[in-house]
């Protein structure tokens, strides 16, 4: 079988004034792709939300519109979703641990994200978000080690685009948005729509987006990790 798999990420830097990270993927077969774009596209003519779907730019008033997209992804058997959060990250010694490196946490999350969605003997193409110059050379590297863990009994490719090219990486971002929403403790949850799309979420999939979820959930993940300070 061959999947496209669409990632994308929240509060990911170092600078961050938030002390969680979150990492996310949908992964599609891949002749379903050009079908699940087009009806995204349909729901955003049909509720005239033509302009990038992001968590940062939600609109109030397209309750009905985020009602649909969610309904449509919960609803598909073709499309999964897998998120890390990881929290706590300014405990992460990245000296001892990620040879003084960021980046290198970074796509370790990256890895674990795609552990949960990939299976020996299939064939897959991972789109990761355009993040910064360095993002070419950790991808190979994070093929490298996937091949490694799957005794190269797996083809995976890297494409890196704009999230505004890929309407299903435009969904994960709203999914992950909303994770990272939920968990966050710096902030005031007051926004309306954030919590809106939370609550029809936690609705549609059965699980709070607070905890992690049974491993053996495949149609929807979640796994949280606590950093330590030792």
């Amino acid at each position: 079988m061959n999947y496209k798999i669409f990632c994308d990420e929240s509060n990911h830097t170092y600078s961050d004034t938030s002390d969680l990270m979150v990492i996310g993927g949908i992964i599609c077969p891949s002749e379903q792709v050009e079908y699940v774009n087009r009806y995204i596209k349909h729901l955003k003519h049909k509720h005239n939300a033509n302009c990038e779907l992001k968590w940062t730019k939600l609109n109030n008033n397209k309750k009905v519109f985020y009602d649909e997209l969610l309904e449509f992804f919960f609803s598909s058997i073709d499309l999964k979703f897998n998120a890390q959060v990881v929290m706590g990250k300014s405990n992460l010694n990245h000296d001892i641990y990620n040879d003084g490196e960021v980046d290198k946490f970074y796509y370790k999350m990256y890895y674990f994200t795609l552990l949960h969605l990939l299976r020996p003997q299939n064939e897959y193409n991972v789109f990761i978000d355009y993040k910064d110059t360095k993002g070419g050379k950790r991808a190979k590297k994070l093929k490298e080690v996937i091949h490694n863990k799957f005794q190269s009994d797996i083809v995976v490719d890297f494409t890196i685009i704009h999230s505004h090219e890929s309407q299903i990486m435009q969904l994960a971002d709203i999914i992950i948005g909303a994770i990272g929403y939920k968990n966050r403790e710096d902030i005031e949850k007051k926004s309306e729509i954030k919590n809106y799309i939370i609550q029809k979420i936690e609705d549609l999939s059965g699980f709070s987006l607070a905890f992690s979820i049974p491993q053996w959930e495949e149609k929807f993940h979640i796994y949280k990790l606590h950093t330590r300070t030792n």
